[in-house]
């Protein structure tokens, strides 16, 4: 299973668990560890996290006590964000989750099949795995969703500079040149037909269509009169499964369509280079700080709200 982002910490700071010392003597792994609404996590699922937590290097040398504590904390944020995505009626498709397994293993440089066996030695048989990744997905939209209205303007960039402070340091960074297709569903129930849709243009581009004229004639943004070009892009600037598969692009290369909140999107990779400016690598740094703050904002306060009615016991 893939760890979702944490959202905030607020949710750790409004439930107290109590974590145990050894997690192999927690209570019966079968039996209830918490109760999250209608969802049941067990010992069994609080175990597994652990011992993907200790798995990574940067967890080395932390107590198991806090790992505990911290397997129990994303599994309650999980399950809390799974609620809200089928209170919103979001859904995934079987080909949704192809595509997402394909992506994952090549992304850990494995085979599909080999991903399949490693997370069945985490206790994962393949329907499982497959069910966690559609809850990854439905979590993924949702998030995408939201941080959409996130927007960073210049001149909150200038004011940023103006103030000064403790800025973040510039680094050289990429800047992608891509062309893109978008179709806005404008709701959840029109989001199978318009991935029908996307399909066919995909279709169309892989039997020789010209992808800049698919762009100029459907694309619903204004880029589209130019082809669906976009010139400047850099990583933050789309949304989180568009940017992992667009850094996994040859120049040329397109993706699949991809489901992003209630658009989708198909991204051809037109070129890169690395921008080593100090002027621009500075706002581009500070850029990326005030598009983290305000995702974190409009989190906390997404979280705020799921506590209000949430149902959470502990066992």
């Amino acid at each position: 299973m893939t760890p979702i982002k944490t959202l905030t910490a607020a949710i750790a700071l409004s439930f107290a668990f109590q974590a145990a010392a050894d997690v192999s003597n927690i209570k019966p792994l079968n039996s209830i560890a918490l109760e999250v609404n209608s969802s049941i996590i067990t010992y069994k699922d609080v175990s597994r996290f652990v011992k993907e937590l200790q798995s990574k290097e940067a967890n080395k040398g932390i107590p198991e006590a806090q790992l505990v504590q911290a397997a129990k904390t994303r599994l309650l944020e999980r399950a809390l964000l799974s609620d809200a995505a089928r209170q919103q009626g979001l859904k995934v498709n079987q080909e949704a989750i192809d595509t997402e397994i394909t992506r994952r293993a090549k992304e850990a440089n494995i085979t599909e099949e080999a991903l399949y066996a490693k997370e069945a030695a985490n206790g994962f048989a393949k329907s499982q795995y497959r069910m966690e990744v559609a809850k990854d997905l439905l979590i993924e939209h949702m998030m995408t969703s939201m941080n959409s209205d996130v927007k960073i303007s210049d001149k909150a960039v200038d004011d940023a500079l103006a103030a000064g402070g403790n800025l973040p340091v510039g680094e050289p960074y990429t800047v992608y040149t891509i062309r893109r297709i978008i179709v806005n569903a404008d709701s959840q129930e029109n989001m199978l037909a318009v991935g029908q849709r996307m399909a066919q243009f995909m279709d169309a581009i892989a039997h020789g269509r010209d992808f800049g004229a698919i762009a100029k004639r459907y694309s619903q943004e204004p880029e589209a009169a130019n082809g669906g070009v976009h010139d400047n892009i850099t990583d933050g600037m789309l949304p989180d499964n568009v940017e992992a598969m667009l850094h996994q692009l040859d120049i040329k290369q397109a993706t699949v369509p991809l489901r992003a909140g209630t658009t989708w999107q198909i991204i051809q990779l037109l070129g890169k280079r690395t921008e080593t400016d100090p002027v621009k690598m500075q706002r581009e740094a500070v850029r990326k700080m005030l598009v983290r703050q305000a995702q974190q904002e409009s989190q906390a306060q997404f979280v705020a709200q799921m506590q209000q009615n949430a149902v959470i016991r502990e066992y």
